[in-house]
């Protein structure tokens, strides 16, 4: 396996940190109507990123001192479209969660390929690979019956957003996987839909659609991470491509949370700014208009 020309010192990443989404790439082989990476239909094409090298995703995220139960989560995008994954599955030392839409030419056989599982292998009270069905986009028949069987060596289940559009729909997936003995869950939809929204946002403006204060002061727990390594202070940097400084290939790197100036706030993605009952809250904002 290639060797970067950095030697990259071990990161500790801070104890508070409630999650580490890993977009390996952010392109994809479905087009979802209400994919978050264009929520409010504003963002340019984040599929343009240039991607790390397997290597050097392997070299970088083997150095994160990660907190105790934290996981690396794979998402994007589609991170079995990036073709270094199996590679960086092999050799990665922490515990991965991936959330996929499972492409067809991810079998049973390819698993069990890989030297280990080890970073499949946690407990938790869901499944670590999380398998999104979407409804025109793929077949939840074929997608459970193929989930039956990776569950031989894998923790995997399927996942789908709870849409208003077609419950009865979901009601299908939920006997038919029921039937197969396949472990399903919905997910709230995270985007207004005919004026409302189906969850509750700890700040009730934060997702108006454009930025609608002058400044705030945001402190973000979560480290989503771009597919160049770029590590951006929540998701709407990250889906805006907003300019950040820092990298995960950074030589003197450093994995904080603090208050940071914000010119942005409104543009908030829901996943960071709706009320968590099961984790730590993602983000705070303080309003510097505002007595606190």
């Amino acid at each position: 396996m290639p060797q970067s020309q950095k030697k990259l010192p071990s990161v500790k990443v801070h104890p508070d940190t409630s999650y580490l989404g890993i977009h390996l790439t952010n392109r994809c082989f479905l087009s979802c109507s209400y994919c978050i990476t264009n929520y409010n239909e504003q963002y340019i094409n984040v599929k343009t990123f240039k991607e790390l090298k397997p290597y050097e995703w392997i070299e970088a995220l083997n150095r994160l001192d990660l907190p105790a139960g934290i996981p690396l989560t794979f998402q994007g995008g589609e991170p079995f479209i990036y073709n270094g994954i199996w590679e960086i599955l092999e050799n990665v030392r922490h515990k991965v969660d991936i959330i996929t839409a499972l492409p067809h030419q991810v079998t049973l056989e390819r698993f069990k390929q890989l030297k280990t599982l080890a970073w499949n292998q946690r407990d938790t009270p869901y499944p670590t690979i999380r398998v999104s069905f979407h409804k025109g986009q793929n077949d939840y028949k074929q997608l459970i019956t193929r989930i039956k069987e990776l569950q031989q060596i894998l923790s995997i289940g399927l996942f789908t957003v709870n849409h208003p559009d077609y419950p009865e729909v979901i009601k299908e997936v939920r006997t038919f996987a029921q039937e197969h003995g396949v472990e399903f869950r919905s997910k709230v939809l995270l985007r207004e839909y005919e004026g409302k929204v189906s969850t509750d946002y700890k700040y009730s403006d934060a997702c108006s659609g454009k930025p609608i204060r002058e400044k705030v002061l945001c402190k973000n727990y979560v480290f989503p991470i771009g597919p160049d390594g770029t590590i951006y202070r929540c998701h709407s940097y990250l889906y805006a491509r907003r300019r950040e400084e820092i990298n995960l290939m950074d030589l003197n790197l450093k994995l904080e949370h603090g208050y940071r100036e914000c010119s942005y706030y409104g543009t908030c993605i829901p996943c960071d700014v709706k009320i968590k009952s099961n984790q730590l809250q993602p983000v705070d904002i303080l309003f510097l208009d505002e007595k606190t």
